[in-house]
């Protein structure tokens, strides 16, 4: 009895410290994480330099140069498109005025508080916001400095993958190496192919946004397109931001119909997304149930804001996989699974068979 105490006590610990020390690493965990997820990403890109006969050294700045260009191809686009706009910000500004007296005439329609009330009350926030400018423009300075330290990781995790592996082996039971590389693999497998999906994903979002957007007579359909196709890394929240954001522009620059035109469109794209592109290009790859794809993104959102978010789900993929091939864990793996009852693991049926017996 005081054997099995002990087992859940170490469990309850474990639950509790890990997200402790999560939430007190994050400065130095978040960026580590995120580059050994997308270097996993990256790795079939390096094999495959290396299979032509390039240097080590070389496929390790091929893989990371295609994640840089990649960063540096939204970037472009973003930048594109914002000097677009800048050409018809007198526009945008106009519309925006009216929309911001019709607003204020329905407020005091409804609520009875008149603009110059209103107009107080929007100054009072922004002087409130214009006193976390300085800490908006280290948060910016932070995340660009988090970007540069992420791509050295990268290079540095791709360079050193094989050392990694074999400290990870030699803390084994040679009986158990066996097994290890499999669990080392699939793991693999598991986080870069849901990035690799998801990003495939992302391009078929973004093709359907800008097509329907531009044959809806939207402007800036490109930009659109991708703030909302880019926000679809984050799940559930994320298409949520985004065609907010998207919405947002369409009604500044083109009124209440060209808000109608992107919520058509990005339901229609999201319907083809569901039901097609998910389950089909993304696949099953990290093979979780909804409430531990739900949990996960909560989880590490709260944890490492929208870095955890968009990681979430294949770091759960990742424990799951690692969970499955340890008899003590296996319970675990078939929580955050989609197998059915029935189709459990066998150690799982002879527990569950024990229960039933001294029941």
């Amino acid at each position: 009895m005081s054997t099995e105490i002990s087992k859940i006590l170490r469990w309850v610990l474990l639950l509790i410290a890990v997200p402790v020390g999560f939430y007190l690493g994050k400065p130095f965990l978040a960026p580590l994480v995120i580059a050994i997820v997308l270097s996993m990403m990256l790795v079939p890109v390096m094999d495959w330099l290396m299979s032509k006969n390039v240097k080590r050294g070389w496929a390790v700045a091929g893989s990371t140069l295609l994640l840089i260009l990649f960063m540096c191809f939204l970037g472009g686009l973003i930048t594109i498109q914002v000097k677009m706009i800048a050409k018809d910000w007198t526009e945008i500004e106009k519309t925006s005025l009216s929309l911001l007296e019709d607003a204020q005439a329905f407020i005091q329609d409804k609520i009875g508080v008149d603009p110059d009330k209103q107009l107080e009350q929007a100054k009072g926030m922004l002087a409130s916001l214009g006193k976390g400018g300085p800490a908006a423009l280290g948060t910016v300075g932070t995340s660009i400095a988090n970007v540069i330290l992420i791509i050295v990781y990268v290079v540095l995790v791709l360079s050193q993958r094989e050392r990694f592996k074999e400290f990870i082996l030699l803390n084994v039971d040679r009986s158990e190496q066996e097994r290890v590389r499999k669990v080392l693999k699939e793991i693999r497998k598991t986080s870069g192919g849901y990035f690799w999906g998801m990003f495939k994903a992302m391009i078929i979002l973004a093709i359907l946004y800008g097509t329907g957007f531009m044959i809806g007579g939207i402007k800036y359909a490109p930009l659109l397109a991708l703030i909302a196709a880019v926000f679809s890394f984050i799940p559930y929240l994320g298409n949520a931001i985004g065609g907010s954001l998207a919405a947002m522009l369409a009604m500044v620059s083109g009124g209440f119909d060209s808000v109608l035109v992107v919520v058509g469109v990005m339901f229609a794209a999201q319907m083809i997304d569901n039901y097609v592109t998910q389950p089909y290009v993304v696949g099953k790859e990290v093979d979780l149930n909804p409430f531990m794809t739900i949990t996960s993104v909560i989880g590490f959102g709260l944890l490492w804001g929208v870095a955890g978010a968009v990681i979430a789900i294949p770091i759960s993929g990742i424990l799951r996989v690692s969970f499955h091939h340890f008899k003590e864990t296996r319970s675990f793996a078939f929580l955050m699974g989609n197998e059915k009852p029935n189709s459990a693991p066998e150690g799982i049926r002879e527990q569950r068979d024990k229960m039933k017996n001294l029941n």
